[in-house]
């Protein structure tokens, strides 16, 4: 927080100001006034206010916060293997995999469609709400001929799924629950084989080649997501100690078991977890289970250097007092200038201008989507009457993530305000 805004600039707010002015005797009194004299004094107070600023900061209690998580896309032929910042949501991605002539065959006697890969289609999230009602037509290459053939395309569940599950890894790890941004996930679509001509079962399909048709320009077969999670397992340092006459056991892992500059997030056990805790970079789990045994842990890596094509991103929110105080003593939202303050914290925020900010009691649509469908808020009302609307200025009108990165918004935005209907707009 600056003394006037923001990321306020005084030296350039002058020479803005000077610009403007076409008397040179002004111009020469406002700079001898303004940047000469007031410069210096705005300079020193702006660092003792950043002095008691960071000084208030530290000695504010600061809140438990599940870790940052980040999400990016990279192309086949650029990913290092041996990055340990950034790793596929699904190792699986890194194999090269070839369809089965035999297997599709018997998929399609089913009558159930044969997936055959995972295609990344770059486009606005409301040009693509009607893409899996299309069948496409292509063929399957086998060397000696083509075979005709129809497809048809679903948005690809694989990661969402994986992404969601960190909802429960949240509540196993007592951490409150943070919205995962990954925009790039809902344009990845399975590419799937509903009918072929006559084949010969035992023929290998060298190459499948479909007509996206409009979608054609925009469509990539090589790219997969990253993030910076990364599966290890990790065994108890000591013997379980019982607890609680028996029932419960506790086990401990020290602080050398886990790396310095990343978090950890237990995913999973043999035993039922009834309590985990860290006091100084020592974990003690509580659980049922008396045996040692493995830990499963998602290792979240710290915001490294990307270096990849595609820009990567984030659910962090800037480190504000603010922020800090709201979240540790679990304060609400109550005004138009706290909603605009939320929101501006979160880097993603930097997409957009917000615009305003409206409560109504109309049914209205808006340009974004809940990202969070599969939480079940059954605190809410099916039918909200009223309409929290928020409207946004994009800094790239045609950049084809604004929607899905205003979605991770104002689905934030709506754990604050269960009773209303809230929705963002693209001014």
């Amino acid at each position: 927080m600056a003394i006037f805004d923001d990321g306020f600039d005084f030296d350039k707010y002058v020479r803005k100001r000077l610009m403007e002015m076409d008397n040179l005797e002004s111009r020469e009194l406002f700079k001898e006034i303004i940047r000469d004299m007031m410069g210096e004094f705005y300079n020193h107070v702006a660092s003792e206010y950043k002095f008691l600023e960071d000084r208030v900061f530290k000695e504010a209690p600061r809140p438990v916060r599940m870790p940052d998580i980040i999400t990016g896309i990279v192309s086949m032929d650029e990913y290092d293997v041996t990055d340990r910042n950034y790793r596929p949501m699904d190792e699986g991605d890194l194999e090269k995999k070839t369809p089965d002539t035999e297997d599709m065959l018997q998929s399609l006697a089913d009558n159930k469609p044969y997936l055959l890969y995972t295609a990344f289609i770059q486009m606005d999230y409301l040009k693509l709400q009607d893409i899996e009602k299309r069948v496409f037509h292509g063929f399957l290459d086998i060397g000696e001929k083509k075979i005709a053939s129809d497809f048809k395309v679903k948005l690809c569940r694989r990661y969402m799924d994986m992404t969601e599950k960190l909802y429960d890894i949240a509540k196993l790890n007592n951490l409150p629950w943070r919205t995962v941004l990954a925009p790039y996930l809902y344009k990845f679509f399975d590419v799937s084989v509903i009918r072929v001509d006559e084949i010969d079962p035992k023929a290998k399909i060298i190459n499948v080649t479909v007509d996206f048709e409009e979608y054609n320009n925009k469509t990539r077969f090589d790219v997969f997501p990253v993030w910076n999670l990364s599966k290890t397992e990790i065994i108890a340092s000591t013997y379980p100690q019982p607890i609680m006459e028996r029932a419960v056991f506790e086990h401990l892992l020290y602080a050398g078991q886990f790396k310095k500059n990343a978090s950890y997030l237990l995913t999973s056990s043999d035993s039922v977890v009834r309590d985990i805790r860290w006091q100084d970079g020592d974990l003690y789990i509580m659980a049922d289970g008396e045996t040692p045994g493995n830990w499963g842990f998602y290792e979240v890596h710290n915001e490294k250097e990307w270096l990849y094509h595609f820009p990567v991103f984030t659910n962090k929110q800037y480190d504000t007092f603010s922020n800090n105080m709201r979240e540790y003593f679990g304060e609400r939202i109550k005004s138009k200038t706290e909603i605009i303050r939320f929101l501006s914290s979160f880097v993603a925020s930097q997409h957009f201008d917000i615009v305003d900010v409206k409560l109504t009691t109309k049914s209205e649509s808006g340009d974004t989507y809940d990202t969070e469908s599969f939480i079940d808020y059954e605190y809410r009302l099916e039918e909200r009457s009223k309409t929290l609307m928020v409207n946004f200025d994009p800094q790239n009108m045609t950049y084809y993530l604004n929607r899905d990165i205003l979605s991770f918004l104002i689905t934030n935005l709506s754990h604050f305000f269960p009773e209303y209907n809230c929705i963002g707009k693209l001014e």
